[in-house]
This record gives C-alpha cells, structure tokens and sequence, in this order.
C-alpha cells in the first residue's frame, strides 16, 4: 500500500533526529514530504526505486541531503552538476533545503528523467533545476559542457572513479561513501567532511567534498 503523507512526515522527523539534525522548518519538511510522496505515487504504478515503505523511501531519498545542505559542503549560491540523478535523490530534496542554489542533472534513463520533470515542475524547481537525458562519459566528461562549481553523483561510480571524474566537470566535488571507502591523495584533497550513520541500520557513512590539491 501506497504510504500516506502523515506517514512520511512522520518517518522524517524521525529521521531528522536520528541524523541528529536540527529541526525543518515546516515549509522546507512540506516540500521533502511533497517529494517524497511524488516519487511513491509514480512508484506505485511505475518501478522507479525499491524502496517501499514510508520509513525506506524517506531514508533513500532524504538522508543524504540532509547532510549535504551543509555550507561548508556545498558553499552558498552554488550551481551544480548531479550524475546518474535516478529519482532524484539527494539532487532534489537538497535544492528544496537550500533556495540559494542551482543544478543541471544527467539521467540516461527515460521512464526516470520523466518523474524528473514532472517533480521539478510540481515543486517549484523549474527555474533552479535542468533535467538532460543522457549520460557522462567518464572518459570524457567536459564534453558535456557544463559550467559548475560542485559536481556530485550517488551510487553512480566507485568512490575513487568518480572523483577522477568529478574534477573535470567542476573544481569541487562531493562523494557519497561507506565511512572508510573515502579516496586518498592526489589529484585532490578533502576539505570538509561529514560523518553519519543511516538511523535504520547504523550504517556508516560520509559524505566529503574535495578540492584540487594545489601544486607543491
């Protein structure tokens, strides 16, 4: 059965404080219910994520950008570049957290860059999110041509593949990993980092952002 918005909302607020997060604002956890009961209505007749019930859809699409929407993560008024964006997560829920910044997201698949379009348009993100069909070709990314300042993609690429990448499509990158799967060294460093664990099974994670190391 479909879950319910009270449901969700229930599920998020549980989630805030198992993240140990400060309490949302009420519009900003309206908005990440809306996103969420979206994506569980399309999934209800069309298979976008395998997350079910309201307690893993909130987890899957919201956890990670509630730790993202951090500014030492991603500096104020940034655009971004999100890779293999999926249903959205955590590209969307991040712009509803934080109005001051912009993305373009690639999505190869259609049934997924559809839900896409029609989230960004029910939400309110049209003028701050462009959804293109298509993928980066990781032995080529800037052939995309896209100019950002923060490149981000979740369960997309290795860890350490995906900063190779990410550095040629912005000069900083986040990357989503399990608490010790973090790469090291050259050709970038981290500046910030934050850790966490997933409240349902105390999984570790981190999210960092890297920097290009400046030439010693």
């Amino acid at each position: 059965m479909q879950p319910t918005e009270a449901e969700l909302a229930k599920k998020l607020s549980e989630l805030t404080i198992g993240l140990r997060e400060p309490p949302l604002p009420p519009a900003q956890a309206s908005a990440l219910v809306a996103f969420a009961a979206l994506v569980a209505s399309w999934n209800h007749r069309v298979d976008l994520t395998g997350a079910k019930t309201a307690k893993d859809l909130v987890e899957v699409l919201l956890a990670d950008a509630l730790i993202m929407r951090d500014p030492g993560l991603v500096p104020e008024g940034a655009s971004l570049v999100d890779v293999g964006t999926g249903v959205g997560a955590p590209i969307i829920p991040f712009l509803l957290l934080r109005p001051d910044a912009r993305a373009v997201c690639f999505e190869p698949r259609r049934k997924r860059v559809a839900f896409l379009r029609t989230a960004l348009g029910q939400l309110g993100l049209v003028d701050r999110l462009v959804v293109r069909e298509g993928r980066i070709e990781p032995d080529a990314p800037q052939a995309a041509g896209i100019a950002a300042d923060v490149a981000c993609s979740r369960a997309t690429f290795a860890p350490s593949d995906w900063l190779a990448i990410g550095l040629r499509l912005a000069p900083r990158v986040l990357v989503f990993a399990a608490r010790d799967g973090l790469p090291e060294g050259p050709p970038a460093a981290a500046v910030t980092a934050r850790k966490y664990a997933l409240p349902s099974t105390g999984s570790p994670r981190v999210l960092a952002a890297y920097a290009v190391s400046p030439r010693g």
